[in-house]
């Protein structure tokens, strides 16, 4: 009894990644409160919990503010872009729900099953577009597409990764309490996926800073 409540034993050890991964799920809701910062808080959880929860290096609330800091300005231009996006898509997709059995629109099936389509895409880029960002330096342009890339690169991971975040989403819409916590763990089995894919474009010199006294963004080769 004693062993398993020691200060290094392995439940307190869990207990000790299960609070920061609470913490990182709180952080990460304050920070989404305005909306067009979704996307810096969204990069700074994912570098928080790599970093800190995975690799247990640095404090989770310095490398937070850190990431959420130095990524703000580009996270919010691509955030606009794609909150703009998104919206058009789900007004496209109520209006198309609107017309089905419509006999003036018999196109409207086919129109709503592209546009939801679309928006799983748009979900899916947006689930590597804030980890490229928190692990990459580079221009917004050259951010985009290599995250368009590597989504449909790697397709089968990016498949399950969306199942995770749908998971994930309507845990929080039947369990609203659960918010505290989700979003924090969605990001912890994300980085189980994303941490393999990325480790395969970071230069060697990259791997070697990221692995050890890692400088804080790394510029792609």
């Amino acid at each position: 009894m004693e062993r398993l409540f020691s200060p290094d034993g392995g439940f307190m050890h869990f207990l000790s990644k299960l609070s920061d991964i609470c913490i990182i799920s709180i952080l990460w809701l304050m920070c989404c409160i305005p909306v067009v910062t979704i996307g810096a808080s969204t990069t700074a959880a994912y570098y928080a919990m790599v970093k800190v929860v995975k690799k247990e290096r640095g404090t989770l609330l310095r490398e937070f503010w850190s990431s959420f800091k130095r990524n703000l300005k580009d996270s919010i231009i691509i955030n606009a872009i794609y909150l703009l996006i998104v919206g058009v898509l789900v007004f496209n997709i109520y209006s198309m729900y609107q017309q089905i059995g419509n006999p003036q629109n018999s196109m409207a099936f086919q129109m709503l099953f592209i546009y939801v389509a679309l928006l799983f895409v748009m979900l899916a880029l947006c689930i590597y577009t804030y980890p490229v960002l928190s692990r990459f330096e580079m221009k917004k342009t050259a951010l985009v597409k290599f995250s368009v890339m590597i989504m449909f690169r790697h397709f089968f991971i990016t498949l399950l990764l969306l199942a995770v975040f749908m998971l994930s989403f309507i845990a929080i819409l039947v369990f609203p309490l659960v918010a505290i916590l989700v979003p924090g763990v969605c990001l912890y089995l994300y980085s189980f996926f994303m941490e393999k894919i990325l480790r395969k474009y970071m230069s060697e010199e990259m791997l070697e800073a990221w692995d050890g006294e890692a400088e804080e963004n790394q510029e792609i080769a």
